[in-house]
């Protein structure tokens, strides 16, 4: 007999109390036993309004719950709320998400509701009980229902009157659930699941601007419906698609432009007018109402600067060598001619058949050996230096030579285009950058917009803030060109977050978190990086550079291109004068060489 009275008592820990009401605080605190045993929670914590209770029944919760040896949170964190503090705690950082929340309000209407919803941020998906005191017409529960879902309580158990017991079903539609008999429902499904995985066809609002390449929309031509594109539509296209979701996508113009507008999508978002935003977007500012997603990268912003770095072909002949080198070269040229050929050995014969001014005359007999291997050694680097040149001269005329870009701020500030910003982007640049007054006269302020064509067509009078991301996609543009219009540099300031904004503790959160790592595990991102520009490309999102490559090629094929001659004809001016300045010093030297003729005594008495 005593073990049959055990095995009852503890198959009864798992089973819901047999009471159809809450009139008393002990069978209130005897429901809260069981569910925190069988959900093995860690917390409680009572939230009541001016009103919504007795004082005598809070009291008698209160000693149910931490006097009663037995009770399952006698031990465990116990936190009471009215709706009268005023402090900003957020009950998050308290408390963990295995904790129940039990709220004490007058009607549906109760500004406590609207209190927890801000207090329990980041927990709003905990299972939450709402003990309303009046009893609420039909019509007001599915308002309050409503607004539950809005304010995203998922896990919500209702409790009218203490006697009446409702829950919700969200997918597809907000439904109420009139629980019947409490007792006969298993404890694990007394409170709706957080999070599920089939939506049931659940209908999403979607806003959708252009922001190329993370989100724009393409027409598909079999289903003649308006579909996602780009990094972050086609991420939330398949996410859609796993969930059992049906998007609604809705053009959302801002004063008449479909440009990404984040301060106006967000707003939209706060008012409840769209849960979620469908456009990955680096988030440089963030805003408070609403929640973001992981970041799917954490891409750093740097400028993008037109690449005017041609070297001009009328210097080749001056490049195979470095100004020092020049110098040096110059330097021996003296040395030999004023010391080796005039003083050690002005009577050798190869100076005076080369015509080397101040070569003696040449002297026939016996000639010493280390005089021969000098020459020969002289003649050998000469040899060198000749073949060094023109071999370098050769490679240099096969391709485009460039400069050094510049990669510094110093020499970002010498360049003589201006920085196209936006408004946001000027604090984000000063503040990680510094030097405010030499932005200051740098920057073109714009609007998005112009902004926003300049930068996609690569506009290349002006220097531009971009993130890695865009640059990888902007760069397709000109992969075909033999000479580049921008380069990445490496002046950034700073890496910012690829994010999502969804609504507070959206119920989309978890699953889009989930997916945003399988995503990542395989690699999807450079793989719909070329299918959002092919599919940019066709709908006209960006300027084809194609036909300035098949110019570009058609015009470095010309065998009679001007260009090409300019380096050799330089190179005959060169030697024309440097043969004009030696023909001039050998000149000067026969004459100033030249002997005068004995003086004849002309005098007859000699």
């Amino acid at each position: 007999m005593y073990l049959q009275f055990l095995f009852a008592l503890l198959m009864s820990r798992h089973q819901i109390v047999a009471t159809e009401n809450f009139d008393r605080a002990f069978e209130l605190a005897l429901f809260l036993d069981r569910i925190g045993r069988v959900h093995r929670l860690h917390a409680i914590t009572i939230v009541n309004s001016v009103g919504s209770v007795d004082p005598s029944y809070l009291d008698d919760l209160h000693r149910e719950l931490m006097c009663n040896s037995s009770n399952h949170f006698y031990l465990l964190p116990q936190m009471t709320a009215t709706d009268k503090d005023c402090s900003r705690v957020r009950f998050n950082s308290l408390q963990d998400e295995e904790t129940i929340y039990l709220v004490f309000a007058r009607d549906s209407k109760d500004a406590v509701i609207y209190l927890q919803a801000e207090r329990a941020r980041g927990r709003r998906y905990t299972r939450t009980m709402f003990m309303l005191r009046k009893q609420e017409s039909q019509k007001d529960m599915k308002y309050f229902f409503e607004l539950l879902w809005k304010l995203q309580f998922r896990s919500a158990l209702v409790v009218v009157a203490a006697r009446n017991f409702y829950q919700m079903d969200p997918y597809p539609t907000v439904r109420v659930i009139r629980m019947r008999r409490l007792s006969s429902y298993d404890p694990h499904h007394v409170f709706p699941p957080a999070n599920r995985r089939n939506f049931r066809g659940y209908r999403m609002r979607l806003p959708v601007q252009q922001d190329v390449p993370n989100t724009f929309w393409y027409k598909n031509r079999r289903t003649k419906a308006w579909e996602l594109a780009g990094l972050g539509g086609i991420l939330i296209n398949q996410l859609m698609m796993h969930l059992n979701v049906t998007m609604d996508l809705f053009r959302f113009e801002v004063n008449g432009s479909t440009l990404l507008n984040m301060a106006a999508l967000t707003d939209l978002i706060v008012e409840g007018k769209a849960e979620l935003s469908p456009h990955l977007y680096d988030t440089l500012q963030s805003n408070t109402n609403v929640d973001y997603s992981y970041p799917t990268q954490v891409a750093p912003r740097c400028f993008m600067i037109p690449l005017d770095n041609e070297i001009s072909r009328s210097l080749y002949v001056f490049l195979p060598f470095s100004l020092p080198m020049w110098l040096c070269l110059l330097f021996v040229l003296l040395v030999v001619h004023f010391v080796y050929v005039r003083r050690l050995m002005p009577d050798g014969p190869f100076w005076a058949l080369l015509g080397v001014p101040g070569a003696g005359p040449v002297k026939y007999g016996h000639r010493k050996p280390g005089r021969g291997l000098s020459t020969f050694l002289i003649l050998f680097g000469i040899f060198i230096l000749v073949q060094m040149y023109s071999t370098k001269l050769t490679s240099s005329l096969t391709v485009t030579l460039i400069r050094r870009p510049a990669n510094s701020l110093e020499e970002m500030f010498l360049l003589p285009y201006r920085i196209l910003v936006l408004p946001t982007d000027v604090y984000a640049i000063v503040d990680s950058l510094g030097h405010a007054m030499q932005f200051s006269t740098k920057f073109s302020i714009t609007d998005a917009h112009n902004f926003s064509m300049k930068r996609i067509s690569m506009d290349p009078n002006y220097i531009y803030p971009i993130s890695t991301i865009r640059w990888r996609f902007f760069d397709f543009q000109q992969r075909f060109l033999r000479k580049k219009r921008f380069y990445f540099s490496k002046i950034c300031h700073g890496s910012f977050p690829y994010q999502y904004q969804l609504r507070v503790d959206s119920h989309l959160k978890d699953a889009l978190h989930r997916f945003l790592l399988h995503v990542q595990q395989a690699g999807l991102d450079d793989l719909w990086l070329e299918t959002s520009y092919r599919k940019a490309h066709r709908m006209g999102y960006l300027k084809d550079f194609s036909t300035l490559a098949e110019l570009e090629e058609k015009l470095r094929l010309r065998p009679l291109a001007l260009n090409l001659l300019v380096p050799a004809f330089s190179l005959f001016l060169c030697g024309l004068l440097g043969s004009g300045i030696a023909f001039l010093v050998e000149i000067r030297h026969s004459f100033g060489c030249r002997q005068k003729p004995p003086s004849i005594n002309r005098n007859p008495g000699d």
